[in-house]
């Protein structure tokens, strides 16, 4: 019998590799064939969970990071270190308060990771959410006593970056946990500079209630009135 034209003789079935990379594993969540790497056969040889990669994650930066919390859970059974810093000098907290991996916060706070951790630019996990105006977070590490006024190379502090982007419910709950408005930057900017500068008004209005100060003046010789976005600010100032 004739083979019907354009018929292939034979079919070749090919199965992909598994990429056995436990980081790529860790960051996709795959538990089930990054344990077989942690708890080999007998045969084989276990992997060192607190190995870095080219990005200087762990397999736990990348479970906190990508909010994997089963694999993350699995990972901290095995001993993974949960202050290991990775690129920038963040830590896992640092990936999940900046990923609002709310479940892995909790944890990592239960289990006393330092809270006031510095990236190599010496942002803390508050300085992080705080900038990104992510309030459960702001509110987990407050209550787990972060340094509200912890300054970073730049001389930043929470408030002011809550302040500089305009998130009003941070700004509000860092006021209430004694954020000090009226620590300068390195460029002599107070928060009511930032306020004023974003024409954020009801941050204007809510920091003067705080007891910020007008009266102060930044590196250029300005004061916030100086510097703010509409008249109706610099009237208020």
């Amino acid at each position: 019998m004739s083979k019907a034209k354009g018929t292939p003789a034979a079919v070749k079935f090919e199965i992909p590799d598994v990429d056995v990379n436990p980081f790529k594993l860790a960051a996709v969540g795959n538990l089930q064939i990054l344990r077989t790497l942690v708890e080999p056969p007998e045969s084989g040889k276990a992997i060192d969970v607190n190995a870095k990669d080219a990005f200087g994650c762990t397999v736990l930066v990348w479970a906190a990071r990508n909010g994997y919390y089963e694999l993350f859970e699995y990972l901290l059974t095995k001993g993974a270190d949960i202050e290991a810093p990775s690129y920038g000098g963040m830590t896992a907290l640092h990936h999940a308060v900046n990923h609002c991996r709310l479940n892995v916060v909790t944890k990592l706070l239960e289990l006393g990771a330092n809270v006031d951790a510095k990236d190599e630019a010496g942002n803390t996990p508050l300085h992080l959410a705080a900038g990104r105006g992510i309030l459960n977070p702001v509110v987990s590490l407050l209550q787990s006593n972060a340094n509200v006024n912890e300054v970073n190379a730049q001389g930043v502090t929470p408030l002011h970056k809550a302040v500089g982007a305009g998130h009003l419910p941070c700004v509000e709950k860092l006021l209430e946990a004694r954020a000090e408005p009226n620590i300068a930057n390195a460029e002599g900017n107070t928060s009511l500079h930032l306020a004023a500068k974003g024409g954020f008004d009801a941050l204007v209005v809510l920091l003067l209630e705080s007891k910020a100060n007008s009266n102060l003046k930044n590196k250029a010789g300005k004061l916030p009135k100086d510097v703010a976005l509409t008249p109706e600010i610099a009237k208020r100032l």
